[in-house]
């Protein structure tokens, strides 16, 4: 793929993808092992977040870092988009998706608790290309509710697709 053919692809998802969902949904079950394991790969030791499992525990804030990536990877694949009478992949080369970054919200929102399924969604943000190296970045506006429906963050994801990825 030549450098305006890629121009023309990054100017059709600039215009197309801001404010468009995310297809389906992802559900992460939040288990006592894996909240605390994580917990302490972070150095927590709060009993808030590492204590027995009889007494009940939340997951530390880092724990975000595991369920958004893992939904973002898994819902951004899924996205097809019909251009010129043709429905194709967002992502032609998965190898080619990048995280690049997470910024995390948490007003409003109530504590992951050991048991919990979460429930990932989201919707494109803002979409722009880097000329100079011809990187393709994509925001994606995510929400992760339990099954109660209680918002339990709302992280802005940062995505980058690079050259012939997209």
């Amino acid at each position: 793929m030549d450098q305006d053919e890629m121009k023309e692809n990054a100017q059709f998802l600039i215009d197309e993808l801001p404010g468009k969902p995310l297809p389906g949904s992802v559900r992460i079950r939040c288990r006592y092992k894996n909240l605390v394991d994580f917990a302490k790969v972070y150095g927590f030791t709060d009993p808030k977040y590492v204590g027995p499992e009889e007494n009940g525990i939340v997951a530390c804030k880092a724990f975000a870092n595991h369920f958004t990536v893992k939904a973002i990877y898994k819902l951004v694949l899924g996205m097809k988009l019909e251009k010129d009478g043709e429905k194709k992949a967002f992502v032609r080369d998965p190898g080619k998706l990048l995280h690049a970054g997470n910024k995390y919200n948490w007003e409003d929102c109530v504590d992951i608790q050991d048991g919990d399924k979460l429930t990932i969604t989201g919707k494109w943000g803002n979409v722009w290309l880097v000329e100079k190296n011809m990187i393709l970045f994509a925001e994606l506006l995510v929400e992760a509710r339990n099954q109660e429906g209680e918002l339990v963050c709302k992280p802005t994801v940062r995505a980058a697709v690079r050259p012939g990825g997209y």
